[in-house]
């Protein structure tokens, strides 16, 4: 039997807002309510999910670059209809190491939609969500308005041709970044588009532990056309724990996909300088 809930924290480690929509639109999530079909609104269709995410690189304790966060993610959501729901999320990272400073990140207004079965093998779901920029990064550095995201996943049941319990999912994501000025106030260009797209793999170990790895390739547009080229990776084993309580332990990998000579590869699943170890521990109502 397929694991139903599993954690992914790529994103939350590496930022990589793509691959969240991505995840944030899974067929395979579920949430422990039952739905109210009575009209109006009901508690009964309210969700609440909340994790904190411990990372630190592999660097020595002394070391002048070394990284430790602590991010902590709270999304509240509305079950819609049975497959439908609505969502507001947000996420604080606090700094472990340096001056450790505690950072908001700007909190996302979404809509999300599962598609179900579109036949024996395969399912579908679908997201968009808007920004809203609170965070002092957004309101001052960079003078975001607001972004706008669209992500889907198609989800392929192997079981019966590959593997038992094992799933791939392919997930694209877009965004598109409204600024008042097209530079920051670095004077750097602001990155008007983002497209990704990620493919996961997950395993029902049994069906409290689950296996999954992912990869995300995306690409920054800005405003006077240049791009860049950004990769995510992450491996994790994940655990349902009672009291709706979820575990994670992971590693995770991500940067920029091309070297500083612009042509050669910087993809790798491990790397010292970028590579990162997580335990995530979750919970959902």
């Amino acid at each position: 039997m397929l694991m139903k809930r599993y954690t992914s924290t790529l994103l939350i480690l590496l930022m990589t807002s793509p691959a969240a929509l991505a995840a944030s639109v899974s067929a395979t999530s579920t949430s422990v309510k039952k739905l109210d079909n009575s009209a109006g609104l009901s508690l009964d269709n309210v969700g609440i999910s909340l994790s904190n995410t411990f990372a630190t690189d592999i660097k020595t304790p002394n070391a002048a670059n070394k990284s430790m966060v602590n991010t902590t993610a709270l999304t509240i959501s509305y079950k819609l209809d049975s497959t439908t729901k609505l969502t507001l999320s947000t996420i604080y990272d606090k700094d472990l190491e340096n001056d450790r400073e505690g950072l908001i990140r700007d909190p996302k207004i979404g809509l999300s939609k599962s598609f179900g079965k579109l036949n024996k093998y395969l399912s579908a779901a679908a997201s968009t969500s808007a920004k809203i920029p609170l965070s002092k990064s957004s309101r001052i550095t960079t003078s975001l308005q607001t972004g706008l995201s669209l992500a889907g996943s198609l989800t392929y049941d192997a079981s019966e041709h590959i593997l038992r319990d094992l799933s791939i999912t392919y997930a694209p994501a877009a965004i598109v970044n409204f600024h008042k000025y097209r530079v920051t106030t670095a004077g750097s260009s602001n990155t008007q588009y983002t497209l990704s797209n990620t493919l996961a793999l997950n395993y029902g170990l049994t069906d409290i532990v689950s296996l999954s790895a992912s990869g995300t390739y995306y690409r920054n547009f800005d405003y006077t056309g240049h791009t860049k080229d950004f990769f995510g990776i992450e491996q994790t084993a994940s655990f349902v724990l009672p009291q709706n309580f979820s575990l994670s332990v992971g590693h995770a990998t991500g940067g920029s996909a091309l070297a500083v000579n612009g042509r050669e590869s910087n993809v790798s699943l491990f790397d010292r300088n970028l590579s990162s170890y997580f335990l995530n521990i979750g919970f959902s109502y």
